[in-house]
């Protein structure tokens, strides 16, 4: 079976090439060889390589930036996922496509969890753009599965834990480090994530899946299992999504529940924290030296 995907350079596309290649072919052009935006392109390489799945992994995914970047936001969380969806129609091939815990406003009540079949009532300009691209795969392709995960970290690209410990490094044993205490959500892996994805691809799912980690925490809670792991003494200060006042709304409630995964037999997500210690056991050592670096 031939994988084409695109956004290989990016944190949950570098662990899906390294996962999926193991148990099948994948073909990981870059943007300057595929671009997504562009129809001529996406059809001429998909003609090229005759892929049986496309798997997605490019987007837009910076929160704050997508209020202002309303153009490229559009082209490439909207337009891209649309030219995959019609692509894949044209040359009869399943589109694997990410979507996010942010199509959801959030609004439920803690701990209740938001399934599948919820209705999609994003807060955000990134959140529209991610129902957007739902709704632009489910229109156009006509074999697909949608994956909406949250809370993502991985070995490469930028993430909640590197931000933490660069921060945390950087704070004076008298300073306190602010962390959100009232946004909740289930930290996920990405390498934990790209064998689910391998795990949906083998059995032929079709249709919108949830897939995070077991369990829920807030990222207040996130932070001080993180620090406490790698033995990190900083003074956490808990404050409010309202306190830090950035540009984009954020969800309140982010807890997503894999029902359809468990439904199936197919989940193979464990409890948050488990896949953190696991991940902190192997990348921690790394991790503080790059954090200690950006912050010389």
């Amino acid at each position: 079976m031939k994988i084409l995907l695109l956004g290989s350079k990016g944190m949950l596309g570098s662990d899906c090439k390294k996962v999926l290649g193991q148990q099948f072919e994948v073909i990981a052009p870059d943007k300057k060889e595929l671009d997504i935006v562009s129809w001529d392109r996406v059809t001429e390489r998909l003609q090229h390589y005759k892929p049986n799945i496309i798997v997605n992994c490019a987007a837009f995914t910076d929160v704050d930036g997508s209020e202002k970047e309303s153009f490229l936001v559009r082209k490439v969380n909207v337009e891209g996922p649309r030219n995959l969806a019609q692509g894949s129609a044209r040359f009869n091939c399943k589109l694997v496509h990410i979507s996010s815990d942010y199509v959801f406003g959030g609004r439920k009540t803690v701990p209740q969890p938001y399934f599948e079949d919820d209705s999609m009532d994003p807060i955000s300009a990134y959140g529209t753009s991610k129902m957007q691209s739902e709704i632009a795969v489910k229109e156009n392709a006509p074999d697909y599965i949608i994956i909406r995960t949250g809370w993502l970290y991985g070995s490469e690209g930028g993430n909640f834990i590197k931000s933490l410990l660069a921060n945390a490094l950087r704070t004076r044993k008298k300073q306190s480090l602010k962390v959100v205490n009232d946004q909740y959500g289930s930290p996920t892996w990405t390498y934990r994530l790209a064998h689910q994805i391998g795990e949906l691809i083998k059995n032929g799912a079709r249709g919108t899946y949830h897939a995070t980690s077991e369990g829920y925490c807030s990222r207040y809670e996130f932070a001080r299992h993180i620090l406490e792991k790698l033995k990190i003494k900083v003074n956490l200060e808990p404050c409010s999504l309202e306190d830090l006042s950035q540009p984009a709304r954020r969800p309140v409630n982010c807890i997503l529940e894999n029902r359809l995964l468990k439904k199936q037999g197919l989940s193979i997500m464990p409890d948050w924290k488990e896949d953190v210690d696991i991940f902190l056991d192997y990348y921690g050592e790394k991790l503080l030296k790059e954090a200690k670096a950006r912050n010389s």
